[in-house]
């Protein structure tokens, strides 16, 4: 898949240099990214703890499921919202203010939820505005990073990019629980906020220091006989953001087929990892959840270390259509079954396969988006994937508890047909959507696979330039 730019590499050592594995890039190259690494791990391990302390804070005080939802819902539409921001600000200002500026409000507001706790004044109001700010900062932080790292880092090294990304982010998914549960149990929602607080402040430490050590490249912003009006109203900005994205889909239709190919798949991870506690919970432990998650992040590492590894050079288009039939195949076999060593398997194979195919697409898109438009095409990314996040939460667990569980009761509807098949009685309704989803989810990947000019994506549309 990669034959083009296999061969433009001869010819061509500026776009695609014949370059050694990561670790033997250039120093410089290595610590900045090394910096940035370090930088998002200390973000992502204070969100995780964080969103987990929440949780578990307001349904200690309430009870309430429903409650514990709509922080996640407030997080997830905050985020969608302040996507067109992000890509504005990531290609027409110095990205390292950008960053040290989220980083700055992010700190601000733990900092203001900190002096609640310990004024005793904290409500669930202001758990939810903080859950949201929190999400928007993240939102507009991102793209910034993903266009810094595109600029330094060689484009044959941009799946052992995403393949490191999703290592920090798996060994964060393993390990911030059970620190968030220690802090919670010893010093209570202060004592995670205090940490956080402290990872805020590391991180942003690092990433200005990175983002100012790769040098100009990164730093965006109107560059020279650019015109000023270029960086006027950020209202504009993120209109001009927005449509210069699509402009940039509309031109490229295979990159337009891959984000909805991208967001309906992603559909069906939304699917796996919300409905899968209910799911088990409904008729084991809460030992036996935890025993099948853990297995499923054990799988994700993998996948992710694989990516980081492997150098994957060619044939990203490949890796991601199968890794995501492998992860549909998962899906669907999860729902089939009823017992927790298949479900372990199911979420192993489900999370391995989810964690490559995302790498890869990551560093396809890096390769391919435009320089002077990679800030806003990632923003429009990252909101296809929350708006798809937003509809799941709303849609699946509605259709789960009202109309498929119901269902496939004993003496439900469907307790004569389909209950033939899955079986009745509490999670049937949530494995038949399991089922469904993943086998729509398979349809689709090999339709993509059977498209010949989307598998051929790679060759077929140009690496991203300056524009």
């Amino acid at each position: 898949m990669q034959e083009v730019t296999v061969e433009a590499a001869a010819t061509s050592t500026r776009d695609d240099p014949v370059m050694p594995p990561l670790q033997h890039a250039p120093s410089r190259a290595r610590s900045t990214f090394a910096l940035l690494w370090l930088s998002e791990t200390a973000f992502d391990l204070g969100t995780t703890l964080v969103s987990f302390a929440v949780g578990v804070w307001i349904f200690s005080r309430t009870g309430s499921a429903q409650d514990y939802s709509f922080s996640v819902l407030a997080a997830a539409l905050a985020g969608m919202l302040a996507t067109p921001f992000a890509g504005a600000l990531a290609d027409r200002h110095d990205r390292r203010w950008v960053v040290l500026s989220c980083d700055v409000a992010a700190i601000a507001g733990t900092f203001a939820i900190v002096l609640a706790l310990l004024s005793g004044r904290l409500g669930i109001g202001a758990l939810y505005a903080y859950a949201a700010v929190a999400a928007a900062v993240g939102a507009l932080r991102r793209p910034s990073i993903r266009v810094a790292v595109s600029r330094f880092v060689p484009k044959d090294r941009f799946a052992q990019v995403g393949g490191l990304t999703g290592i920090s982010r798996a060994l964060v998914q393993v390990g911030a629980p059970a620190a968030a549960g220690f802090l919670m149990a010893r010093m209570g929602l202060q004592g995670v906020m205090a940490t956080q607080l402290c990872l805020l402040l590391a991180g942003a430490a690092l990433v200005f220091a990175a983002l100012t050590r790769a040098g100009v490249d990164v730093r965006g912003g109107p560059r020279a006989g650019e015109s000023s009006t270029r960086s006027t109203s950020l209202w504009r900005g993120a209109g001009a953001s927005f449509s210069g994205a699509l402009a940039y889909l509309r031109e490229q239709p295979l990159m337009g087929a891959l984000l909805g190919y991208g967001a309906l798949v992603q559909c069906l991870l939304v699917l796996a990892t919300t409905l899968l506690t209910p799911m088990v919970l409904s008729t084991h432990s809460s030992d036996v959840l935890g025993l099948v998650m853990s297995v499923g992040i054990v799988g994700g590492l993998l996948g992710s270390v694989l990516v980081a590894t492997a150098w994957i050079r060619r044939g990203l288009m490949q890796w991601i259509l199968a890794c995501d039939a492998l992860q549909c195949a998962a899906v669907l076999f999860a729902g089939c079954v009823t017992t927790p060593a298949l479900w372990c398997a199911a979420a192993f194979v489900c999370l391995f396969c989810g964690s490559t195919s995302v790498a890869c697409s990551h560093a396809l898109w890096m390769r391919k988006a435009p320089m002077g438009r990679q800030g806003s095409v990632f923003a429009l990314i990252a909101a296809s994937n929350m708006l798809v996040m937003c509809v799941v939460l709303l849609a699946g667990g509605w259709l789960a508890d009202a109309v498929l569980e119901p269902a496939l009761r004993p003496g439900g509807a469907l307790g004569a047909t389909v209950g033939v098949w899955f079986g009745t009685g509490p999670g049937r309704g949530i494995g038949f959507l399991f089922f469904v989803s993943g086998a729509v989810g398979l349809v689709l990947t090999v339709v993509a696979l059977a498209h010949r000019r989307l598998r051929r994506l790679e060759t077929l549309v140009p690496d991203g330039g300056e524009s």
